[in-house]
């Protein structure tokens, strides 16, 4: 059920600076950062899984992929699927929905929100570490 994404090809941007500035910057609603961070044709898509946690089916383009991020996630932590970093949002200490990223020369292309249970299974939490980065969309300067 996960899509098969070769890692981020920009240099020095790691797929998980990007997915934890995206989800700093949506935590905060900062929605100038969150634009910054999303591909223009980016797209949200939720499994049928998903939508029955309240996820959207689908959206597309970085406005509207921002609006709904702006101020949310607020109870996603980062994950690992694989060797893929990714949100997840949690209750109770048990995974409910992940958010799966595709990132591609620094920017999110594409959020998929899974809840599959063979999906959850793979889920492992990961520390998401304070660093300085230089590039400022990354960092929120």
């Amino acid at each position: 059920m996960q899509p098969n994404v070769p890692p981020t090809t920009a240099p020095g941007n790691t797929d998980w600076h990007v997915v934890d500035a995206f989800l700093t910057a949506a935590r905060s609603g900062d929605f100038t950062r969150l634009l910054a961070l999303l591909a223009p044709e980016a797209a949200i898509e939720g499994d049928p899984a998903a939508i029955k946690h309240v996820t959207p089916a689908r959206l597309e383009g970085a406005d509207q992929t921002a609006q709904f991020f702006d101020g949310a996630a607020k109870s996603a932590l980062p994950v690992y699927v694989g060797d893929r970093p990714g949100a997840a949002w949690f209750l109770h200490g048990e995974p409910k929905v992940l958010f799966y990223f595709t990132v591609d020369e620094g920017m999110v292309q594409r959020i998929d929100f899974r809840a599959d249970s063979t999906v959850l299974a793979q889920i492992r939490r990961r520390v998401s570490p304070l660093v300085q980065h230089p590039d400022p969309r990354l960092t929120g300067g």
